[in-house]
């Protein structure tokens, strides 16, 4: 019974050299809202190449949290094998835009002097 518990107990552990669930969960929030806003700057001038924006601001994305690409690749990579962990980021990530989204609706964000939506 020992061993099996023994056994059972590290396998949610996040190996030394893999970003951490709540940096990665940081991480790919941005890495999702980079794509989102590459693909409406291409819908909106045509001379803005998606693709080329899209790795321009995943770049700065990674720089923002003082990672390199290499860092991304291998922690995604072991979460995409610990489907268990990458579930709770991403059911984590779901109620955040849950939680911004119910802020919207109910007036939490307060519109600025500059706002052009007054």
């Amino acid at each position: 019974m020992f061993f099996i518990l023994l056994a059972c107990s590290g396998k949610n552990k996040i190996p030394s050299g893999i970003i951490q669930s709540k940096e990665m969960q940081n991480i790919l929030w941005d890495v999702i809202r980079a794509q989102a806003l590459s693909g409406e700057k291409a819908r909106k001038d045509s001379t803005i190449n998606e693709e080329a924006e899209i790795k321009i601001l995943i770049k700065k994305v990674f720089e923002i949290h003082k990672i390199t690409s290499l860092d991304f690749d291998q922690s995604y990579l072991w979460y995409t094998s610990h489907p268990e962990m990458m579930r709770i980021i991403f059911d984590s990530m779901n109620i955040q835009n849950q939680r911004q989204n119910d802020m919207r609706f109910k007036g939490g964000y307060k519109t600025f002097k500059g706002d052009s939506l007054k």
